[in-house]
């Protein structure tokens, strides 16, 4: 009698049980497959490099050149300005990439206009017009070829910041800029009030898509962050430390967070990147290593950083307008410096395709 009643107790105590214990198996489940996934990244990536299979990709000498345009959005004068640009060449077996920011103040004979102006003149010319404009620009001036181009709206890249979760980013100096101006103030009265003190400090730290915003925007630093040349090097801190969140785990293995990113993207983001190379595009930033990046600045160089010119600023009635010509005149120095940026490490990447080959790949 003792023996059935602890025997129906038993079975009773595991049917309340149960679903804690699926629970558990599905828990431990998925801290398996992160761990998993964590361990076999470095195998995925080796296979991508590996796997010949990018085909919907445009490119040239294998490598795909993409122009990345930043503008402030909204409906203030200047809107479709595009003060951010970054020539990006990707290696499509490698993964080896190369950064290349560029002024917006450089003045294009073709369009007798500055760099930032070809998308709104492209635009105003005929609807979509502003992406093949501004392609065209910027391959005059790195004698480089584009293949594609994204076009992003400020207030989405701060939107799809704050859905990864913010940016880890170690900021090299501390600075001051008194004057960052307040969207939807640049006509207040008095002229003060157009504009707000933003302070960061020098270390690692977490910075929330507004403030990433403000880091990256900054023209007025007190000190040698004021410059051009830091704030295209913030530029690019900032799109690696995006890459990295982009593909960590906590937001691959969080289809809550890709979904929102995709919506954040498709309301921000205009491309003339062709749905059925997606795919290809992934797998390629599957490729990409810290290590294998490496960026260039087309500016008026560094004196703190003992880096020389390849651009100028000839006086303001040259053009009417505060612009920047290079050196000498002469484009040449500039097309030279980008071309060996982006093929310095041809030699290493032949070999590479090479011992491929050789394995029947």
């Amino acid at each position: 009698m003792i023996q059935a009643v602890l025997k129906r107790r038993f079975y009773q105590a595991l049917l309340f049980l149960r679903p804690i214990i699926y629970l558990l198996l599905i828990g431990l489940a998925i801290l398996f497959l992160v761990w998993f996934f964590y361990r076999l990244k470095p195998l995925f990536k080796f296979v991508s490099v590996i796997n010949p299979a990018i085909t919907q990709i445009n490119s040239s000498r294998d490598r795909v050149n993409v122009l990345l345009l930043g503008m402030a959005g909204g409906g203030h004068p200047g809107a479709d300005l595009t003060d951010s640009l970054m020539f990006v060449s990707l290696n499509l077996l490698t993964g080896d990439t190369v950064l290349i920011s560029l002024p917006r103040d450089i003045w294009v004979e073709s369009l007798k206009a500055k760099l930032n102006t070809a998308y709104h003149f492209g635009q105003l010319a005929q609807p979509g017009g502003g992406i093949t404009l501004a392609k065209a620009a910027v391959s005059e001036i790195t004698n480089q070829p584009i293949h594609y181009a994204a076009v992003l709206d400020f207030s989405g890249f701060a939107q799809a910041i704050d859905v990864l979760g913010g940016l880890e980013i170690n900021i090299p100096r501390e600075f001051t800029d008194k004057e960052y101006p307040i969207p939807g103030k640049e006509t207040a009265e008095p002229a003060s009030a157009r504009y707000e003190t933003i302070h960061f400090i020098a270390g690692h730290q977490r910075l929330d898509g507004a403030t990433v915003l403000k880091y990256v925007r900054s023209r007025h630093a007190e000190n040698e962050e004021g410059t051009d040349f830091a704030r295209a090097q913030r530029q690019q801190l900032v799109i690696l430390a995006f890459k990295n969140q982009l593909l960590s785990t906590k937001v691959l293995l969080n289809p809550a967070k890709l979904s929102r990113l995709k919506t954040v993207v498709a309301d921000s983001v205009q491309s003339d990147i062709p749905v059925n190379a997606y795919p290809d595009f992934f797998k390629l930033l599957m490729r990409l290593d810290r290590s294998q990046i490496r960026t260039g600045i087309v500016d008026q160089g560094s004196e703190s950083e003992e880096i020389p010119p390849l651009l100028y600023h000839p006086p303001d009635t040259l053009y009417g307008q505060w612009v920047l010509l290079p050196v000498n005149n002469n484009w040449q120095t500039v097309h030279q410096y980008i071309n060996d940026l982006i093929f310095q490490n041809q030699a290493i990447v032949s070999s590479k395709i090479g011992r491929y080959l050789a394995f029947g790949v």
